[in-house]
């Protein structure tokens, strides 16, 4: 924990990204909505849900166009739960619901998930979006899939929705969905989850949602080769759970057919394809039910094991949670899917299960397919609301909870559990993953503090694996524990239909896990489990060790009810101070309140126990230990908190393991500098540097200048032990950070305890570093002590101002950890606390502002004064929207001054105040929309005319593209446009065509007129054709009805193009030779060009091409390398279609050498097919660029335009381009 003797560091330089949608947070917070939800009422009617409603729309309804929708309520026997979709321009604002958690009284008790307010600001105007639009961007990405092998594609949908990107930033979006795979092997099933910009037609974001293990395994419960199994026997139907699968018998004249279709649960066999399959496994059962089909890759029969696992999963849900896991939606399982496929994976609905290849067995184990179904229970699939948790911290605990649905059907089928995660079917370890140290598998986190944004989801789930176990195994004093498997599961699970959201955190979720524990004492009650003295348990009770299971990982939570003991510390190394945080109905108990309390400390290294309220302690060596506080109330009431702590006697060694090329030539901390030379660690720590409190630390480091890097991007890090514990923190304590070629150069400011000193740790890599501690390949690592001492100098406040529109910003560039809090005054009454505010003033004029700083005493350090002029900008402006007769206006795109008051009139006679509105007309006509805007500084007004009862009309036109050899571009648009219905019997049709190059043209007489065009270059252009016509007499008096059809031309040179230069860095590695097919082994001595500019290679479309690559090193050991083989199959001079983040149907061979570590073989090898779609010739000769990166693991993505040296694509290995001739028949 942070202890009393603290250090503030600020860094001088700050990154932020401002957009106008904003977050508001409810959570531990629900003042802001409870005072109108204090209402005693066991359930909520139709009354009591408006007034639910009625409170969460006020609050969101000051911000224009937002509106919140009542999704459903769940009521249990004692808490409901509510999910709430937000909207603005009732569109779903995407991945952002609400759940509200109410007490058996109706009082509000929680809120997960953040209000998302002023999407106004990032989307002023809405243009309403069309079905064609939807369909054309949906087409769009799709198309970036079609280039290669030939594919499948199903269950594909698209909607509009709001999207906040990852900067924050509000988009008006298409969400766009759709499952993919290759019809042929080798396989590659994808659920795409895309969002495309409606206004800028720009691809937001892609990915790849499909549920699935991580490692692509599966197992067999009847047995592999790993695992032995007795087969299954008939008369097992008959155990509760049965210990045989179950079949539906069908008989016809010839025979009795047994179907994989039962028990609520249909399995499918894939026959190792991807071809959809819509019937259930079946075999003649006439003599016996006894299937033997079939053995392989090393399982006995997957389809009985996938089948009885999937039922016993089934089974378990309904006889856990009182439904099936898909409510009255049976369970699709698909056995055999693809080929040499190391994975299993959950899509809408259905369940695949792959062979295996390398890594695993047939991925059927009871774990596995229960946590693949599981992954449809948290989307809630069959219900009217289902939800999403894809996304960071969210999607990790998906995963955990998929697999703890594993280890509750191992508990449901057996009464045990293994605590390993696909123990049965992986072939390299014991298991995949575990529960008790998930860290065992190399990979996995188990503790919040370890997580960052490179943690993926399996990896992540760790943490709330481990709090699982902690909870369903741990024991309790004087007490037999009422967790098991069972309860625990129902715990969990209930959390995830109440109140997981799609963007639920480590925190949230776990705080709403706690706040389900009503739901196990109901089935406790059920069961007869109670206390040794008889009583039933209590919600409050099981919280507490829900409360304690989650401490474990890090998170902390509180009851707010009973005896909660819990302790924290300081420490630096083997010396503790351990901190009583114990609590009593939500008060902490103080020293000073503490009379006739006592208290047991067990340090668990067997040394003696204290008795203090506030114990220090000194270990001897170091080690983990748990740590257990005892406390006991005056009344006699009891509670104990364990923690495991990790002692260590000294800071963690670092160090360089190739360092004469990389390392500090000098460290400079104000006017201190040390020069130094190549070594992989030094310790400079006896050089104590002082600095002023408060002041600027100035730090430079210098990179030395050796004549192989001396141009090489490097990577530079400062490491402050700010609370001097010891420890240095991977995010909190990584004080600057920076890549430069030569040095990296920035300011610290330190507060804290005088004449203290604290431990810096500097740095320089060749690559990225996560931590402060361990070895990296290639670097140097330098310790250093700074000294703070006392400061009286007064604050150097750096504020600048800056009018904008309608507001004035206060920019706070103060670099001086002294200050603890700021006090503004802005001349008008209003104050903030804020560093660098932002403030709106009612009325334009000159305002004295004031602003002071105060240190952590609360004393004044610094202040600033100045007067500021203010102007206020009026604009009124709005786009009206109609649909039918009802019109829709805001005042988005209007500039409205704080203070102001709004007025719509309509035309009709109707006015509005409201900002954000609609209004429907009575009768068809033209009317005049005006909107007044009313400030002290003066009024301004505005109008539109719409037109009510007027038919839509679209143009229809299609169009070609042919290059001529000027490098000209002929475009024939073809107009199949026929008479509308409503035209007059002489509409007097006008035609306006715009080419979007500056030319336009005008026809008359016929809708349906064709015209063609000459493009002087390529580019993209906005054409468009507008058709106008006049209506009958007798239909609104014959005024006329214009339609627009646009179109975006995309028009590129098949001639050659110049490629994108490539730059490799080859001190270490570089390519040798390369063989394809017959064709080499082809060398460039690193020469940069074409190696083969006269001999191309030879490749084919309608075969597997086989490669070979062989490295080449500075010195005798062969490093793990990356390879990817780019080719521009459709010629355009761009790998990847100028989209190679997204767009890899170019990248054909991802292939990575390593046998250990930072080591490889030397060479890879294998095949690879083209995609033939993209071949429009016979015969294409084109660049195919093979990519060499060093790196510890697998990396899936490398700019094909890389430059090694720059810091935004650093690596090291060589680039080498190729000619290669491809046959396509």
């Amino acid at each position: 924990m942070q202890g009393l003797k603290s250090l503030c560091v600020l860094a001088s330089a700050i990154s932020m990204y401002c957009h106008g949608a904003e977050r508001v947070s409810l959570f531990n917070d629900t003042q802001k909505i409870a005072p109108t939800l204090q209402q005693k009422q066991s359930t909520f009617g139709d009354d009591s849900n408006q007034n639910y409603l009625l409170t969460l729309k006020t609050f969101a309804a000051q911000y224009a166009g937002h509106t919140l929708t009542f999704h459903k309520s769940r009521v249990g026997q004692a808490k409901q739960s509510h999910t709430i979709t937000q909207k603005y321009q009732n569109i779903p604002i995407w991945n952002h619901d609400l759940v509200v958690l109410t007490d058996e009284n109706g009082t509000v008790e929680q809120v997960y998930g953040d209000l998302i307010v002023n999407v106004a600001k990032d989307i002023p105007t809405l243009t309403p979006v069309s079905e064609a639009q939807l369909s054309a961007a949906l087409d769009s990405v799709i198309s970036l899939f079609n280039s290669e092998r030939p594919r499948i594609f199903r269950r594909s949908s698209a909607e509009e929705v709001i999207y906040i990107d990852t900067q924050g930033k509000a988009r008006h979006a298409a969400k766009l969905a759709f499952f993919t795979d290759f019809e042929s092997g080798p396989f590659k099933p994808q659920r795409i989850l895309a969002f495309v910009d409606l206004t800028t037609n720009e691809l937001i974001s892609q990915s790849d949602v499909l549920q699935r293990v991580v490692y692509e395994g599966g197992s067999g419960p009847s047995g592999n080769d790993k695992v032995s199994r007795p087969d299954y026997q008939r008369a097992d139907y008959v155990s509760y759970p049965p210990k045989t699968f179950v079949v539906a018998m069908e008989t016809d004249a010839q025979q009795t057919n047994c179907l994989f279709d039962a028990k609520n649960v249909e399995t499918r066999n894939y026959n190792h394809g991807t071809a959809q399959v819509n019937t259930p496994y079946s075999y003649n059962c006439s003599d016996s039910t006894r299937n033997d089909y079939k053995e392989y890759h090393g399982a006995r029969s997957a389809l009985n094991d996938a089948h009885h696992h999937g039922q016993t999963a089934s089974l378990m849900f309904e006889a856990y949670l009182g439904h099936k896991p898909y409510f009255n939606k049976k369970i699709i399982q698909n056995v055999h899917y693809g080929l040499n496929m190391d994975q299993a994976f959950y899509e809408n609905g259905e369940v695949y299960f792959g062979d295996g290849d390398y890594l695993f067995y047939p991925m059927v184990s009871l774990d596995v397919v229960a946590h693949e179904i599981a992954h449809g229970f948290t989307e809630e699939y069959g219900s009217n609301t289902p939800k999403s948790m894809l996304t960071g911290q969210a999607r990790a605990i998906n995963e955990a909870f998929s697999d703890m649905a594993g280890e509750a059907a191992e508990f449901f089928y057996s009464g045990t559990n293994d605590w390993k995660s696909n123990h049965e079917t992986f072939r390299l370890d014991d298991a995949l993953r575990y529960f008790k140290t998930p860290t065992l598998d190399g990979n996995s986190i188990d503790h919040v503090e370890d997580y960052d944004d490179s943690v993926t989801s399996h990896h992540g789930a760790g943490v709330f694996n481990k709090a699982f176990y902690y909870l369903t195994t741990a024991d309790l004093d004087n007490e037999t524990s009422p967790w098991n498997t069972k309860y625990a599961f129902i715990l969990f699970a209930n959390a995830n239909k109440n109140c997981w959201t799609s963007n639920s955190t480590y925190l949230t979720g776990a705080d709403c896990v706690m706040r389900q524990t009503h739901t196990v004492t109901d089935q406790l009650t059920q069961d007869g489990v109670k206390k040794q003295d008889g009583s039933h348990w209590q919600a409050t009770e099981l919280q507490n060790h829900v409360r304690k299971a989650f401490a474990q990982v890090g998170i902390g939570l509180k009851v707010d009810r009973g005896l909660e003991s819990e302790l924290g510390f300081d420490r630096q190394f083997l010396a503790f101070d351990f901190k009583n945080l114990t609590r009593r109905d939500g008060q902490q108990v103080s020293a000073s309140s503490s009379e006739g309390w006592q208290w047991q400390w067990n340090f668990g290294d067997g040394s003696a126990q204290s008795s203090a309220f506030e114990p220090t302690h000194n270990y001897t060596t170091a080690g983990e230990y748990n740590v257990e506080l005892t406390a006991i109330s005056p009344s006699g009431q009891s509670d104990t908190f364990m923690l495991p702590i990790e002692v260590f006697d000294d800071y963690c060694p670092a160090q360089g393991i190739n360092h004469s090329k990389y390392y500090l030539s000098s460290v400079s901390l104000n006017s201190y500098k040390n020069d130094s030379t190549s070594s992989n660690y030094s310790d400079y720590s006896y050089d104590v540097v002082e600095v002023k409190d408060g002041k600027a630390l100035n730090v430079t480091l210098t990179a030395a200048p050796h004549p192989d890097t001396q141009d090489k991007t490097k990577n530079f890090y400062v490491w402050l032990d700010k609370d001097n514990d010891g420890l240095f923190h991977k995010t909190e304590e990584l004080a600057l950070f920076g890549s430069s070629k030569t040095q990296l150069t920035g300011e610290i400011s330190l507060s804290g305890e005088l004449n203290q000193s604290y431990r810096l740790r500097t740095m320089v890599s060749f690559g990225l570093v996560k931590s402060a501690c361990g070895d990296m390949s290639w670097g140097e690592v330098e310790d250093y002590t700074v000294k703070l001492i006392e400061n009286t100098d007064p604050v150097d406040l750096r504020i600048s101002t800056s009018q904008g529109v309608n507001q004035i910003s206060f920019e706070n560039n103060t670099v001086d950890a002294r200050v603890k809090r700021w006090h503004w005054k802005f001349g008008d009454g209003t104050t903030s606390s804020e560093k660098s505010p932002i403030h709106q003033y009612a009325q334009s004029g000159n305002y004295a502002v004031e602003l002071k700083a105060y240190d952590r005493f609360n004393k004044v350090i610094g202040s600033w004064n100045k007067q500021v002029q203010f102007n206020t900008t009026i604009t009124a402006r709005f786009t009206p929207r109609k649909s039918g007769s009802t019109v829709y206006v805001d005042t988005n795109q209007s500039v409205i001054p704080k203070g102001s008051t709004i007025q719509w009139q309509f035309g009709d006679g109707v006015t509005s105040s409201v900002r954000d509105t609609q209004h429907t007309y009575q009768a068809d006509g033209e009317y005049t929309i005006t909107l007044t805007i009313n400030h002290a500084d003066g009024t301004q007004s505005t109008t539109e005319t719409v037109k009510i009862g007027e038919t839509s009309f679209t143009p229809e036109v299609s169009y070609t593209v042919s290059e001529q050899a000027d490098g000209t571009f002929k475009v024939s648009f073809s107009n199949s446009t026929t008479k509308p219905d409503n035209a007059a019997r002489y509409p007097d049709v006008t035609l306006e065509w715009n080419f979007g190059d500056g030319s336009t043209l005008t026809q008359t007489g016929n809708f349906g007129q064709d015209t063609e065009h000459t493009y002087q270059a390529a580019g993209n252009f906005s054409a468009s054709l507008t058709i106008s016509y006049n209506k009958p007499i007798w239909d609104d008096w014959g005024s006329r009805v214009t339609g627009t059809k646009n179109m975006l031309l995309e028009l590129k040179s098949t001639q050659p193009v110049e490629y994108c230069t490539a730059v490799g860095l080859t001190d270490y590695e570089h390519i040798s030779n390369v063989t394809f097919n017959q064709d080499g082994p082809f060398s460039n001595a690193q020469q940069p060009g074409v190696v083969n500019p006269n001999n191309p290679i030879k490749l084919y479309a309608t075969q597997n091409n086989t490669y070979r690559i062989e490295a080449g090193y500075a010195g005798n050991e062969a490093f793990a390398e990356n390879y990817h083989i780019w080719i521009d199959l459709n010629s355009d001079g761009q790998f990847g279609d100028g989209d190679w983040r997204n767009n890899k149907s170019e990248l054909l061979v991802m292939d990575f050498d390593q046998t250990n570590q930072d080591y490889g073989k030397g060479y890879v090898e294998g095949e690879f097919s083209i995609p033939s779609n993209k071949l429009s010739q016979p015969v294409t000769t084109t660049r195919m660029r093979i990519l060499q990166y060093y790196g510890f693991s697998r990396v899936n993505s490398i700019d094909p335009c890389s430059d090694y040296s720059s810091a935004a694509t650093s690596g090291s290995g060589e680039i080498e381009d190729y000619l290669v001739e491809i046959y396509k028949n």
